[in-house]
């Protein structure tokens, strides 16, 4: 995470997230704000914001928070990472309502009014930009980590555990081979005190999980990855439609240093069906308990010829 955009509705607090951002990563930040408007609320024109843009695009790590739609292709196709802020309306009318009169480093002067044409535009955000915005973002998020925010509850969390040294970035179909060796050598290690050789055998095999049925279950499903120190240190997915946090595994290296639980926060705070459930493993089960899972009933699944137990937990 290098070059990172910062995009949502006005209101939403993308500056406020940008600079917790820079303040957790020391990445440099730009305000397009403060590209775009002169102190005594003149703006420059297109090709000086243009000229001003592209230097901090030529830079080897930068934070560019604002939309800005006209340069929002270019911007999309330097950048790393992108954060976009999918707030409802009333946070983010709340949101400007809020900081009037209030000096920002973000903007070069201070708003003292509602501005009747800036509040119909945050109105018409939802239909006018968003749709635009969406489909560029889907257009590129093979090559790009793109990371949906519903409330400031979810960013705050990501945060946290940003600060804490874990990043946390969606699901990319090149992941697939990784996670798949992170689960097997994570099976065969983490697990095999609770398990015997026969059963850890039948849960993960040697040759390892069918890539194509992972990639397609890890994209049907929301699905993270955790970081710590560059390296792939686990990875989790849930199921949005029946609640159901099918898989959540933390490499042998990474024991104890977060990651499952920076996963779980995520996953449980982006399912929108409640109770959230699981079939834990005898390894997990102490975890999520201390999650506040309640064990339902614990079952015997069949793999490979082997019976595999496992407990079905449910958290509300």
């Amino acid at each position: 995470m290098q070059k990172v955009l910062v995009i949502g509705c006005p209101g939403a607090g993308k500056s406020t997230f940008a600079r917790a951002l820079r303040d957790a990563t020391g990445l440099p930040l730009c305000y397009l704000d403060m590209l775009w408007h002169k102190p005594d609320r003149t703006n420059v024109t297109p090709e000086a914001f243009d000229r001003a843009l592209a230097a901090w695009l030529a830079r080897p790590a930068w934070i560019i928070d604002g939309n800005y739609s006209r340069t929002l292709p270019t911007r999309l196709a330097v950048c790393d990472t992108v954060f976009f802020l999918d707030y409802p309306l009333n946070v983010c009318l709340a949101g400007v309502e809020g900081r009037i009169g209030q000096a920002r480093e973000d903007m070069p002067w201070v708003e003292t009014e509602w501005d009747p044409e800036f509040r119909q535009y945050i109105l018409d955000f939802g239909r006018d930009q968003c749709p635009r915005m969406l489909r560029l973002l889907d257009h590129c998020r093979a090559e790009r980590d793109v990371v949906t925010f519903h409330s400031r509850a979810e960013a705050d969390a990501w945060l946290k555990w940003l600060r804490a040294g874990v990043t946390l970035r969606p699901y990319r179909p090149a992941d697939c081979p990784a996670l798949a060796k992170l689960f097997t050598e994570t099976v065969h290690t983490v697990c095999a005190a609770d398990y015997t050789p026969a059963e850890l055998d039948a849960w993960a095999p040697p040759e390892g999980p069918d890539l194509a049925a992972w990639d397609a279950s890890f994209q049907a499903h929301c699905t993270w990855i955790a970081e710590i120190g560059g390296r792939i240190a686990g990875f989790g997915d849930i199921d949005p439609a029946s609640g159901c946090l099918d898989r959540l595994y933390v490499g042998r290296d990474f024991q104890r240093h977060g990651a499952a639980s920076a996963l779980c926060d995520v996953l449980e705070r982006a399912c929108p069906v409640r109770p959230v459930t699981t079939h834990a493993s005898r390894t997990a089960r102490g975890f999520f308990a201390r999650r506040g899972y309640r064990l339902l009933r614990a079952q015997l699944v069949e793999r490979r010829g082997q019976l595999l137990e496992n407990f079905v937990m449910e958290k509300p």
